[in-house]
């Protein structure tokens, strides 16, 4: 039995170490409204000591927050090893506003956190305690590399970190001891031997879905096979120049909106669609205004969102990725709410869960039998077509209440990270009985981005 320990990356997850460059950090990053509780002092500090404290005690849930990427010899595939030098201290940080302490100085802030890269050298997460929030309230920053997490488990570690009944004091922590990390020869012998393994189970794998798909009925089968020509046809043509469509600079803004959902699902029953159809034609509303106010048209070319769509996890659990997505049309050129709407609901319609993810799990394991080089020209590929214009990701969150300690999460903005050749993307995250839009955008292009909230604000009140 070898006497070190570690974790290799997925294609998957590796390919966001790939995707980032100076200019496009690929952290997921969140911004948590607490009402403060005991955690908040008269002056309106925080109580920094307790919430390392409870943080430290919940760290056992989730080993990948104490681990660092190393690199193995030759195939330069990344791995994760046991950090021996994790200090807590680096990752849970503490900030206080300046007075009055209101949202737009908080939005500042955290346009300032998620502007810089996370340190490579060190476990790929941090988390900002913000103190002098108005109205006794505080606020938590997270920043976690995306080859780490996917939207949907990073609500797995909202639950994990914060309860469903308000306490006052965390738990005792548990000792942790870092595992030996493997040495160059160790992990170049390793390697080979996943080659092989993972080429046995591709071809096992692909030989049980032939056998599946002879048995797939055949109006099934034609609409997966339309699905995948559009996806295709849509990644290989490339998605229209845009005013929202640049290479990023390394600055970022952050803005956010809340929308009550039973006012969401009020409006999806009205037009006969669906929650997620209400939001993607609230943001298409938005981007038409921004477009009829720089004067700009499409002139025939179809504006592209890609809409993550997250896999049911097969292993039991993990918090890696299992993300795919699907690209559709928004008719960002339609200045009519309720035609918007219908179109985004005939185009979603056709949307499954099997006709986005059969094959996608056969390409990824090709791609880690291929090694760093098929991955890297796969990445690179990706940047110079630009298959989409847009992310909008839905995340769904908890329902009932949390806390941190005894503070109550009121609000959970996503901030996702810009791809190559975008300037703006949209999280939505479900939370209690709201829908929390987090924005983010390229600080070059999309100014503060309360304008374009305004826009999402009468592109919602159209409907």
């Amino acid at each position: 039995m070898a006497n070190y320990a570690y974790e290799r990356l997925s294609a998957q997850d590796a390919s966001f170490l790939v995707f980032e460059s100076p200019n496009t950090h690929m952290h997921l990053a969140w911004t948590w409204i607490f009402s403060g509780g005991s955690l908040v002092g008269a002056d309106g500090g925080v109580d920094i000591a307790r919430v390392r404290q409870h943080v430290a005690s919940r760290l056992f849930r989730f080993p990948r927050f104490r681990q660092r990427i190393v690199y193995s010899p030759v195939e330069h595939h990344p791995v994760w090893v046991d950090d021996a030098g994790f200090k807590l201290h680096y990752h849970v940080r503490h900030a206080s506003l300046p007075e009055p302490g209101d949202e737009r100085r908080l939005m500042a802030l955290a346009s300032s956190i998620v502007s810089q890269p996370l340190d490579r050298s060190k476990p790929l997460w941090e988390m900002w305690v913000v103190e002098g929030l108005s109205g006794g309230r505080f606020a938590v920053v997270t920043k976690t590399h995306h080859c780490m997490i996917d939207g949907v488990s990073t609500v797995d570690l909202m639950t994990g970190l914060l309860d469903t009944q308000a306490r006052e004091q965390p738990d005792e922590s548990v000792d942790w001891i870092p595992r030996p990390a493997p040495n160059g020869q160790e992990l170049w012998r390793d390697s080979i031997l996943d080659r092989v393994g993972l080429t046995v189970s591709l071809l096992r794998d692909l030989g049980g879905e032939v056998g599946q798909l002879h048995a797939t009925p055949r109006e099934e089968l034609v609409s997966r096979i339309e699905a995948w020509r559009e996806t295709l046809s849509a990644s290989v043509s490339g998605a229209p120049e845009t005013p929202l469509n640049h290479p990023p600079g390394p600055h970022r803004f952050v803005n956010w909106l809340r929308l009550g959902r039973a006012e969401v699902a009020a409006r999806a029953e009205r037009h006969g669609g669906t929650e997620d159809d209400v939001v993607l034609t609230t943001v298409a509303g938005a981007i038409w205004r921004w477009f009829a106010r720089s004067g700009f048209r499409l002139r025939r070319q179809s504006f592209r969102v890609v809409i993550p769509a997250i896999q049911p996890r097969g292993d039991g659990g993990g918090h890696g990725n299992r993300a795919a997505g699907w690209i559709i049309p928004l008719p960002v050129d339609e200045p009519n709410a309720q035609r918007r709407f219908r179109a985004i609901a005939r185009a979603t319609a056709k949307l499954t869960p099997a006709n986005q993810t059969l094959g996608l799990e056969r390409v990824l394991q090709a791609a880690e039998i291929g090694g760093s080089v098929l991955l890297e020209a796969g990445v690179e590929l990706s940047r110079r077509l630009h298959p989409y214009n847009l992310i909008v990701s839905r995340i769904p969150g908890p329902r009932e209440p949390r806390f941190l300690l005894d503070a109550r999460l009121d609000e959970a903005y996503p901030q996702l990270p810009l791809f190559n050749n975008q300037s703006l993307a949209i999280g939505v995250a479900t939370i209690g009985d709201h829908l929390d839009l987090g924005l983010i955008g390229d600080w070059e292009v999309t100014q503060d981005l309360s304008t374009f909230v305004e826009d999402l604000r009468a592109a919602f009140a159209e409907l």
